[in-house]
């Protein structure tokens, strides 16, 4: 079934429509979950590890009578409590004392440079969890090959494609959304968002 589901995602993810006149702009991966939040349902990115991961390297000019090519973006969501909070790349559950073990959620290939998951689809339906149990020297080495993507497969790096998490920590995890920090947290869980909205990459009004 979520197979099925996400081969017709992956489908369906990409399309092509007229020009808009004007669009808000995101020029940040945070900006995106913003503008997502404020209801926005097509954007224009022009910066961001989801603007990097589509392929985007500058604003383009696209001619005001042309087509141009849609992407429909997954959105993650953060809930604590009553609250909700949205990313479109990264999440950061940092362990403090500990900080290489910690827990990352990610929605696209590259994250500041780095391939923690190379196979992740921003358009898929689903997120990539990478759980971390590496001791300190093999943390180091593994963080020499992230460029690459070559940390993985690991034996000490746990690698999960899902659609929701769930967490209870024995105590607060700084988590970090978009680079982003929204405080610390024991208990919180993770939704992915399929098709949450559409982007236009190098799109500027």
């Amino acid at each position: 079934m979520f197979k099925d589901n996400s081969s017709h995602l992956l489908h369906t993810w990409t399309k092509e429509v007229r020009r808009p006149r004007i669009l808000k702009i995101a020029e940040s991966d945070k900006q995106i979950a913003e503008l997502y939040a404020a209801g926005e349902s097509m954007i224009g990115i022009i910066g961001g590890n989801l603007f990097t991961s589509l392929g985007g390297n500058i604003a383009l000019d696209y001619p005001s009578n042309s087509t141009v090519t849609s992407c429909s973006i997954d959105i993650g969501c953060v809930s604590i409590g009553d609250d909700s909070f949205y990313f479109a790349s990264t999440l950061l559950v940092l362990n403090l004392l500990r900080p290489w073990t910690s827990t990352g959620i990610v929605n696209t290939q590259l994250s500041n440079g780095n391939r923690y998951a190379p196979k992740a689809h921003p358009g898929d339906g689903f997120m990539e969890e990478i759980e971390s149990n590496l001791d300190i020297r093999q943390a180091i080495i593994a963080r020499k090959k992230l460029r690459s993507g070559d940390h993985l497969p690991h034996p000490q790096l746990r690698l999960k494609k899902g659609k929701a998490f769930t967490y209870d920590f024995p105590k607060g995890m700084k988590l970090i959304l978009d680079s982003k920090s929204i405080g610390r947290y024991k208990a919180f869980s993770v939704k992915v968002i399929p098709h949450a909205i559409q982007v236009i990459v190098g799109f500027s009004n």
